[in-house]
């Protein structure tokens, strides 16, 4: 009995440390711990809510602390509007050099109170581009749901009506209050579903520039009239930036500008890590930052050095109504990049050619990169004709794995190189024997003719 207890305390004992240190490993340090450690002097109160640095080509995640907290994302909630609204330019649906004309409804959604904007004037004409960059650099409120109205056109997925005679407003090639109002629900409607087919389980949005519902006064969405906040994780905003720089990296041509001019006004953007802003990260060029009294201090880096991408959410740094923290955020996700660039590098695991992987020979029909922490010791696992290498990491979610690469067996290597050969050869041989069995043909049809010719006289 002694014996079996003092083996159970054991046990017990040894689990403790084993379970402590796998969170160690991946965390040593908090967010503000690494800033200090790089030479910033920071409090506790500008710890994050949240924050995790990942790779934008796998997934796979360098960095995390508290990635699965709820926050509030504020501004970069137009991050999916942005989405939705390059989705729709890729497809072909809608232009980016289409026009739109601002009309007494925009002006008056652009000078909302407490609110950042841009003055959109009666009659001025912006395309959809030059909206997508104030939205990006000014963080205009009202360009964030210009964006989406247009976007619910464009995708014909809107439920407004027709608008009656009795309810156009002065501008007849503008859609009425009403009818903007139903844009307006319909494409928070687009985001959440949106939110749900990328795997953000925990993420709620009730409009579609991230300002405190409240606020919008009698602009808020028809159908979300709740006076909340758009709520999400760090883990679904990293699903979110993943997608958005993978799927649409031209959004960096718009996140990456420091001072844009539109319309003869010159924007100075909030996020100062971008490369020749004034706390220049090297290799950052987007995504944009967020702030507000409820969320404190967010933002998203994209950062690109040797072929490696990593991106970056920060939520809730700082105190929005004592201390700030705008640059301290800054700060926080400098040194968190440093570190994972430290960390990790992009690194060819597998080259193209024959190979021998687990004591056999295999072709590996192309050169396979992945992320890989410097000096970790990692296995090649063949499975289902593909290898992937293995090593103690985690990614975003169940959605994202290591890259793999098509590997062959010897003999079936030899097979498809011979297939190929066969497929790829040089057609005229082919032509040229045809022509000739083409011309042999016609040749010993005349004389066929002929011969008949002669017997019928």
């Amino acid at each position: 009995m002694r014996k079996c207890l003092l083996s159970l305390f054991t046990i017990l004992l040894l689990s403790i440390p084993f379970s402590q240190g796998i969170y160690a490993a991946d965390n040593p340090k908090s967010p503000t711990q690494v800033a200090n450690d790089a030479g910033y002097g920071l409090g506790e109160i500008y710890e994050p809510e949240g924050a995790i640095n990942y790779s934008s080509e796998t997934g796979q995640i360098m960095y995390e602390y508290k990635i699965d907290a709820k926050w509030y994302p504020a501004s970069m909630s137009k991050l999916m509007t942005l989405y939705l609204t390059e989705k729709a330019i890729n497809s072909g649906k809608l232009n980016k050099n289409a026009k739109v004309k601002m009309t007494n409804e925009e002006y008056r959604l652009s000078t909302l109170p407490e609110l950042s904007n841009t003055k959109l004037y009666p009659g001025d004409v912006y395309t959809i581009s030059e909206i997508m960059q104030i939205t990006v650099s000014n963080s205009s409120n009202a360009g964030a749901m210009i964006l989406g109205r247009e976007t619910m056109k464009a995708e014909n997925l809107a439920s407004a009506k027709k608008i009656d005679k009795k309810d156009k407003d002065s501008d007849k090639n503008t859609a009425s209050k009403k009818q903007k109002q139903d844009l307006d629900s319909d494409f928070v409607d687009y985001m959440n579903e949106t939110a749900k087919k990328l795997g953000m389980t925990n993420t709620k949005f009730y409009n579609s520039n991230g300002a405190s519902n409240n606020l919008l006064l009698e602009y808020k969405a028809k159908r979300y009239q709740s006076d909340e906040d758009n709520y999400s994780t760090s883990r679904d905003y990293a699903i979110l930036t993943q997608h958005l720089v993978k799927q649409y990296p031209d959004i960096l041509e718009y996140t990456k500008l420091v001072a844009p001019t539109v319309h003869n006004i010159t924007y100075y953007t909030y996020n100062h890590s971008l490369e020749g802003a004034d706390m220049a990260l090297k290799g950052t060029d987007g995504l944009k930052t967020g702030s507000s009294d409820t969320a404190d201090y967010n933002h998203s880096l994209s950062t690109k050095r040797n072929g490696l991408r990593i991106n970056q959410i920060i939520f809730g740094a700082g105190d929005y109504n004592s201390v700030g923290g705008e640059k301290e955020r800054n700060m926080i996700g400098n040194s968190l990049m440093e570190k994972s660039f430290n960390e990790y590098e992009w690194k060819k695991v597998l080259s193209k050619g024959s190979q021998k992987i687990n004591g056999k020979k295999y072709y590996v029909t192309q050169d396979l990169y992945d992320v890989v922490r410097k000096g970790e010791k990692y296995k090649v696992v063949l499975k289902d004709g593909k290898a992937h290498i293995e090593y103690n990491r985690s990614f975003i979610n169940d959605s994202y794995g290591p890259p793999s690469v098509d590997v062959e067996t010897p003999s079936k290597h030899k097979f498809n190189q011979t297939k190929e050969k066969i497929t790829n050869k040089d057609n005229r041989p082919i032509a040229i024997t045809a022509s000739v069995i083409l011309l042999i043909g016609i040749l010993l049809l005349i004389t066929w003719l002929i011969q008949q010719r002669k017997k019928s006289k």
